[in-house]
């Protein structure tokens, strides 16, 4: 298979393997924290990828795609942190079933990379606002826990709860379906 990116990486084009890195970086890091919880270990994880990657170019084969044989390359270094001593502090069992269920070859870049367009919009609204929406989506919270926690009325809980979602709706336009999955499914 024809892999022109891995090709210029491989020949030590340090400007092709950054432009891989910034584009996917994000996404990887997604991944690591769907199955580890914890996104400082997960960007770690995925760093030390990239930097084992970019220090074994030269004798590195790939027969998939780039982006798979790095999210292998993840998926299989969590599986070396969960085997270390560093990983006594975490659940296993619960880590090993994230990573059952979740194969390769069904985990989507794309959604990847839309959902973290999502979490990027959600960092550029009011503190206020944002900690509302985080609070009802990603905690399942009620209007009335989260007015009482923040010491407002359930009133301005909904109204800054449809500001939010009108702003998000307003910028992703056409993703608005994957929005809406996000929000209706919980995904953290």
């Amino acid at each position: 298979m024809e892999n022109p990116i891995w090709n210029k990486i491989k020949a030590g084009d340090k400007q092709a393997f950054k432009l891989f890195f910034d584009e996917y970086y994000s996404s990887f890091c997604l991944y690591a924290n769907s199955i580890l919880d914890n996104l400082e270990l997960s960007q770690d994880i995925v760093s030390d990828c990239f930097v084992r990657i970019w220090e074994r170019k030269e004798k590195i084969l790939i027969k998939t795609s780039f982006e798979k044989y790095v999210l292998l390359s993840v998926r299989n270094s969590i599986y070396s942190y969960l085997r270390s001593p560093r990983s006594k502090s975490v659940d296993i069992d619960v880590i090993i079933e994230r990573l059952e269920n979740t194969p390769i070859e069904e985990y989507d870049v794309e959604k990847e990379e839309t959902i973290q367009r999502v979490y990027m919009l959600i960092q550029e609204l009011p503190e206020q606002r944002r900690r509302i929406l985080e609070m009802a989506t990603f905690k399942g919270m009620s209007y009335k826990d989260i007015a009482e926690n923040l010491n407002i009325s359930v009133n301005t809980v909904k109204t800054q709860l449809s500001r939010a979602y009108h702003f998000l709706r307003e910028k992703l336009m056409d993703d608005s379906i994957i929005l809406w999955l996000i929000f209706q499914n919980k995904i953290r």
